[in-house]
């Protein structure tokens, strides 16, 4: 069952997301939550960078590679978050793939970049190269030119911990 279609209430616990605030004085919903692979260098060069123009603190990054992530405190595998980005917004709705990278650059102030490839005729065009790329980020990360983190790397499985 994709994640779309099940209730925010099955993956959203105060618990977890509690432990995203800022600080005592902000609320907690005010920010996206954005589950992204930081061992790719691709997604992680494009995250940083977001996150940098995040002056309004509008974004959580949350590394699906990182050693205290456990993708069923979630309501998710490992397998699914592993393959395209979610985000999960202020108001406890998932989003995957390109409708998540949307969501992501808008919440920054860099929607309008994206805003054509939700439009009718673009839509299925990214969509497309968004399910090419996603399971490629490594392969194309080498083709950049860009280096993972660590010497880790054999093909795609460039830091992806499988489990």
């Amino acid at each position: 069952m994709p994640c779309n279609s099940l209730s925010a209430r099955a993956f959203f616990n105060r618990e977890n997301f509690s432990r995203f605030r800022k600080n005592k004085n902000e609320q907690a919903t005010d920010a996206a939550i954005v589950f992204y692979d930081h061992a790719c260098p691709l997604c992680r060069r494009a995250m940083l960078r977001l996150k940098a123009r995040d002056r309004s603190h509008r974004l959580v990054l949350l590394n699906i590679n990182g050693p205290d992530f456990r993708a069923d405190e979630w309501g998710l595998s490992y397998r699914d978050v592993a393959r395209a980005l979610h985000v999960l917004t202020a108001e406890k709705i998932w989003l995957v793939g390109m409708p998540a990278i949307r969501h992501v650059y808008t919440q920054v102030g860099l929607g309008w970049l994206l805003a054509p490839s939700g439009w009718p005729l673009l839509s299925r065009f990214a969509e497309f190269a968004y399910r090419y790329i996603a399971p490629n980020r490594y392969v194309v990360s080498h083709w950049l030119g860009w280096q993972t983190s660590g010497d880790k790397c054999h093909g795609q499985a460039c830091g992806i911990r499988h489990g």
